[in-house]
């Protein structure tokens, strides 16, 4: 048996097909942001399992890639490039509103699209697999963290409705605790500098997002949760010193 919250989440963060009552989803919300980090660490154990595969180094990273963006529904995804065609609109804060809600893609859009992508399959060919354990859970806590700290751009939509009932106490009790739990596995050092590159690439996403949205979004959360969780997949990336 599922509990409520966790199948609120998973319903909302990827394509695992689950049925809710109508009451269910009126609680969705406030029940289901506790759980985001679990959701995160299923999505990871996935890309885990990929990354465990007998494959070449690229195949297997291309494979992993396209397995984070099946499981999600490119949701997050979809938010980014949305946002990043409002943001970087020339235009007032009511029109990139207008913007935001535009399906068609622009090219700033598109470039974003690729750079993620391009920047995730990167770090997917060199980091170890267990990293893949701790990003989504720590992109996930950040959408959590967004939607505390930051006002929201619209009073109503979805947005809206998670941010009302946001705390971030208890996401974040359930981040540290699975972090906590992963450590031993990809070392603490490289474990708490991950944590620190989500808090501050997610911070300064959302802050610029929020200027120019006016507050945020349940698309910019979204975004500020997927660069989260690529600077803490980055804080895996092995040093090397070329010529050394």
């Amino acid at each position: 048996m599922i509990p409520p919250g966790l199948r609120a989440a998973l319903r909302h963060l990827t394509v695992v097909p689950l049925r809710s009552d109508d009451a269910e989803l009126r609680l969705a919300p406030a029940r289901s942001l506790a759980w985001f980090p679990i959701v995160g660490l299923l999505l990871g154990a996935a890309l885990f399992a990929v990354l465990s595969l007998p494959l070449p180094v690229l195949p297997r990273a291309a494979l992993a890639l396209a397995a984070w963006v099946a499981l999600t529904g490119g949701l997050h995804e979809d938010g980014l490039m949305d946002c990043a065609d409002a943001a970087f609109a020339v235009a007032s804060r009511e029109r990139r509103l207008e913007i935001l809600k535009d399906p068609r893609a622009g090219a700033h859009a598109v470039s974003a699209a690729v750079l993620l992508l391009l920047l995730r399959f990167a770090a997917l060919a060199v980091v170890p697999s267990a990293a893949v354990l701790v990003a989504p859970v720590l992109g996930r806590w950040w959408m959590v963290v967004s939607l505390a700290r930051w006002r929201p751009a619209r009073a109503t939509g979805l947005g809206a409705a998670f941010a009302a009932g946001a705390r971030p106490f208890a996401p974040t009790l359930v981040a540290v605790a699975i972090l906590a739990g992963l450590a031993p596995i990809e070392g603490a050092a490289r474990t708490a500098l991950a944590f620190g590159f989500a808090i501050m690439f997610g911070a300064a996403t959302a802050a610029f997002l929020d200027r120019r949205f006016g507050g945020l979004t349940g698309d910019a959360h979204g975004a500020a949760g997927l660069v989260a969780e690529l600077a803490a997949l980055f804080a895996f990336v092995p040093i090397t010193m070329e010529g050394a």
